[in-house]
């Protein structure tokens, strides 16, 4: 496996509504671990997108256990008790992440984020079943921003195979 297979997300989908979490569920995967930063909401926002509050509910319901994951500062999300957030993630080499999960068979876990370089590196990196969503917006983190640029090309190699 080359470096480029190993930054590939296990699955592409638009957004948070697209997840196949009954096909996920039936597959012993209950785990599920959220990126908040323009995958669940907006930069810097405390809100999850009205329109993904049901999936997060959805898998509450079927005894799924989902975690909030941002390298952001910690801020108090509304509404949303009874989730796991964890803040200062400190993706994608989380000693942070390491320890939350290592009791978790990674085969039960899935990660979903709009990241390659921090999202994808830290599910493969832990073994998880990884999902990539295009991002909410276009306003992030600078950082973030160049790393967009190499997430580009990574799409154009793959694309090119």
């Amino acid at each position: 496996m080359g470096l480029f297979d190993f930054l590939k997300p296990d699955e592409f989908v638009d957004d948070v509504k697209n997840l196949r979490i009954d096909e996920y569920l039936s597959m012993g995967k209950d785990v599920f671990v959220f990126d908040f930063d323009n995958t669940l909401g907006f930069w810097r926002t405390a809100e999850v997108r009205e329109d993904f509050r049901p999936v997060l509910e959805y898998l509450k319901s079927k005894s799924g256990q989902v975690f909030i994951v941002s390298n952001g500062r910690p801020r108090k999300l509304k509404d949303l008790d009874g989730f796991n957030v964890v803040w200062r993630a400190g993706k994608p080499f989380s000693r942070k992440l390491r320890k939350i999960f290592e009791d978790f068979n990674p085969s039960r876990v899935v990660l979903i984020g709009d990241q390659i370089f921090t999202d994808v590196v830290t599910g493969k990196r832990l073994g998880f079943y990884t999902v990539k969503v295009k991002p909410l917006s276009n306003r992030e983190f600078f950082g973030t921003r160049i790393l967009r640029v190499f997430e580009k090309i990574l799409f154009m190699c793959w694309k090119g195979r």
